[in-house]
């Protein structure tokens, strides 16, 4: 009888043993974060292109990225405004409000992309073109600058 209870001892440790898990690893895994895309907004002038030889009516053809185009409604929103055009001249500083429409400065506050300027002279000219908050003050380095050619 000590043979089968020694021998049942024995069989019962191994299969206690067989029955043991297997350490598992406490070492903390460390991830790390996934930087957010960047999203800065964009102003785009899809026409004239860069160097193009215009008529004396000049359509400038906006588009954007990262940004809503709405009408302006006085309201500093942060991924929301409206275009800007700057001709033959320089635009005002990102931390002023955009003058009132001139022949060489354009609100374009009813969300629309396009805007003609009418009988320029013959030479060379420059658009820039920017896009303002609802208030009219320019989001921080969102602009595009196109030069052309108005033909005699």
């Amino acid at each position: 009888m000590k043979r089968i209870v020694a021998f049942s001892l024995m069989a019962l440790t191994a299969a206690c043993a067989k029955k043991e898990a297997a350490p598992v690893d406490t070492t903390p895994v460390v991830v790390a974060p996934v930087p957010a895309p960047v999203t800065t907004p964009t102003v785009i002038i899809v026409s004239p292109a860069e160097n193009d030889s215009t008529g004396h009516d000049v359509t400038v053809t906006l588009s954007s990225k990262n940004v809503t185009i709405a009408k302006a409604d006085a309201a500093h929103v942060e991924g929301v405004g409206h275009y800007h055009l700057f001709l033959d001249t320089i635009p005002t500083m990102d931390t002023l409000p955009i003058p009132p429409t001139t022949k060489n400065v354009v609100h374009i506050g009813t969300g629309d992309s396009t805007y003609t300027f009418k009988g320029l002279k013959a030479g060379p000219h420059q658009i820039i073109a920017v896009i303002g908050y609802g208030n009219h003050v320019p989001m921080p380095s969102v602009t595009d600058t196109v030069n052309f050619v108005v033909k005699p």
